[in-house]
């Protein structure tokens, strides 16, 4: 009997070490921190696109008046391009301005965690639309040239090669930033419905 029970106890020290072991080393998500960091992550997203689209707006605006043909039209396009990108970064600024994390229940936040990264996917399919158009209208110019319509030609091959360029810097932007949401989230989220599906507060991930 005393051997019985000399051994529950050092069964039970040794599972309560590795236990203490695990939250020390990588400690579980808490529901402010699930929600904070989608937070952050997005006003990041924001001023990342604010920026790009400043930097192509200016530079564009002063290339189009020092060139000519599909070179004055491929940055014409960008100006065009990233004054839409600077209204929908300045829209997210103004409704992310007061979010905050506290007071969000569990559903909420992993609602909108999800959210995100569906939006984040559809953005990639009309990201590969952009590519795909910018490359029509390429095409198209080429056969105006072909056609005899040199100046109409220049033109829809410059804002093809501008459309094709912004299209595939949003395709890297989303499709890196979705990863980001999903290998940052994902595993907060996963700890935050473990602890509540099981109704303990300390998970243990198992890698």
């Amino acid at each position: 009997m005393t051997s019985l029970r000399s051994w529950l106890v050092t069964a039970s020290s040794l599972l309560l070490g590795t236990a203490v072991s695990a939250q020390r080393a990588d400690p579980p998500a808490t529901l402010r921190d699930f929600s904070e960091q989608r937070i952050r992550h997005q006003k990041t997203l924001g001023y990342a696109l604010g920026g790009y689209a400043l930097a192509n707006i200016a530079v564009g605006a002063i290339a189009a008046g020092q060139t000519t043909g599909e070179t004055k039209a491929f940055h014409q396009m960008n100006v065009y391009w990233n004054l839409v990108n600077l209204g929908i970064a300045g829209a997210a600024a103004l409704s992310q301005r007061k979010q905050s994390g506290e007071g969000e229940t569990l559903a909420q936040a992993v609602r909108r965690h999800e959210n995100m990264k569906q939006l984040l996917l559809v953005n990639t399919g009309l990201d590969v639309a952009y590519v795909m158009g910018g490359l029509y209208l390429r095409q198209r110019g080429r056969t105006n040239e072909l056609s005899g319509l040199p100046g109409k030609a220049a033109q829809q091959q410059g804002y093809g090669t501008s459309i094709m360029v912004q299209g595939g810097f949003l395709l890297a932007f989303d499709l890196v930033n979705y990863l980001l949401f999903k290998r940052r989230g994902d595993r907060q989220q996963e700890q935050l419905l473990q602890a509540t599906d099981s109704g303990i507060g300390l998970v243990l991930p198992i890698n």
